[in-house]
């Protein structure tokens, strides 16, 4: 019995039985022995690896790179430390692949040597104009194109070095800058025009006028105007010309004036003779400043100057009781000031002072004139209103409490009510007074 509780544990144990009374018995068999040595050697190589797997850690995937991808795609997010990903350059980018490593800090090495831009080529200036941006042309880089002033961009104002296949190229060809064209220019009865050019007529180009003349060069007309008008531009795309042509006249004579706004009384021709006189108006909402009547002058001038036509603004006052008649029957213009007053009896609400505007609107807004009497006649019927409740509904209340008394010698009760008019309110009754059963009588001041 004392051998068998020695024995380990899962040992094989076999019984012997002889004749005589004796027990005998083998202990575990060697087989066995040896199978759970194996088994404990694996758990502890096991745990050792679980170990050394857990003291180096893991790093996570890297950050992608803008100028390089990986070498070989894989959709592994952790990597034990030790580990090296190999990466290639991006199109658009050159240089030898490279590797980063997974450290034992658990971070990854930087990059050496990393991708660099591939570059387009440098751009020109376009004939008659000029490249802007920077001195960089590596992949990604923008320039912008203008063009000199007098010429127009045909094509593309700006440019960017994108990727071509495996090259690097600009995303449009250079523009043209273009000598901006004008119409012909427009002619004149009685004359003509000529310029150094020709029939081209482009951006700067002068043409200059001339009227026709008689036999001799004898002088038919006279030139009044700019004798010469030049090729220009607004927007630096059409051309125009520069101002209206001059007109060639009978000596001796005067174009029409022209005032805007104006209306011209005397009625409208093509030419005014010497000495013949003009007289104007102006169009309804326009007042006349200046001289209404002008005089041809030699020279196709008019003496005096020329009136002018400005918009008459007046701003009205609409109907406003209380205020001042004075105030009203005035007649106010742009930028004339106003300040209302109200007469006796009256109440002046919002800004007393306004100013006439352009649009013809008074800024700030007008006040009002409110009548007193309007107010007293509110308060005069919330008073009323008191009175009434009060008169009506307190006697109903206490005649009827008089009359239901039992008791003989039942006193009721005089109620003395204070209305004060001067406060437009109740005061609570101040005092009560004894008085005979069939009293009904009720004291109000």
């Amino acid at each position: 019995k004392d051998q068998i509780a020695d024995l380990p544990f899962r040992s094989d144990v076999f019984w012997l039985l002889s004749v005589k009374p004796k027990i005998y018995f083998l202990l575990a068999s060697k087989l066995t022995r040896e199978r759970e040595q194996r088994k404990a050697w694996g758990i502890f190589l096991l745990t050792q690896m679980f170990l050394v797997s857990c003291s180096l850690g893991h790093c996570k995937a890297p950050d992608p790179f803008q100028f390089a991808k990986l070498k070989t795609q894989t959709k592994e997010s952790e990597f034990p430390a030790g580990t090296s990903l190999e990466f290639e350059c991006r199109s658009g980018y050159y240089r030898r692949s490279f590797s980063i490593t997974c450290l034992e800090n658990l971070v990854w090495s930087s990059p050496k040597d990393v991708c660099k831009r591939k570059s387009c080529k440098t751009p020109s200036d376009p004939t008659h104009g000029l490249v802007h941006g920077d001195s960089d042309t590596q992949f990604g880089s923008r320039i912008n194109y203008t063009c000199n002033n007098g010429y127009r961009l045909i094509g593309h104002s700006s440019a960017e070095c994108i990727i071509s296949g495996n090259i690097v190229s600009w995303s449009s060809e250079p523009p043209i800058c273009e000598r901006i064209p004008c119409e012909p220019p427009p002619a004149i009865a009685n004359g003509n025009f000529f310029s150094i050019n020709g029939e081209d007529f482009q951006y700067g180009m002068v043409v200059t006028y001339q009227c026709n003349v008689g036999d001799r060069g004898r002088k038919l007309f006279d030139l009044v105007g700019e004798p010469s008008i030049h090729c220009t531009s607004n927007d630096n795309q059409v051309g125009i010309w520069s101002g209206p042509p001059p007109q060639c006249i009978v000596p001796n004579t005067c174009t029409p004036p022209h005032i805007e706004n104006a209306i011209m009384l005397t009625g409208n021709r093509s030419l005014f003779s010497l000495n013949e006189i003009v007289e104007f108006g102006c169009r309804p909402g326009f007042v006349l400043k200046g001289p209404t009547r002008v005089q041809c002058q030699v020279g196709n001038k008019w003496e005096p100057a020329l009136p002018s036509c400005s918009r008459e603004v007046k701003c009205s006052l609409p109907p406003l009781n209380g205020v001042r008649q004075e105030l009203i029957m005035r007649e106010y213009h742009y930028g004339d000031n106003i300040t209302l007053e109200c007469v006796d009896g009256y109440t002046l609400e919002g800004s007393p002072w306004s100013q006439c505007q352009a649009d013809d609107r008074w800024h700030p807004s007008l006040a009002t004139c409110t009548s007193r009497k309007y107010q007293h006649r509110v308060h005069s019927i919330c008073f009323g209103m008191i009175f009434f409740i009060f008169s009506i509904i307190v006697p109903s209340w206490i005649i009827p409490k008089c009359k239901k008394g039992n008791n003989p010698d039942e006193k009721c009760k005089e109620v003395n009510i204070h209305l004060h008019p001067q406060e437009g309110s109740c005061v609570p009754p101040q005092t009560l007074l004894t008085s005979q059963e069939n009293s009904r009588y009720l004291s109000i001041y």
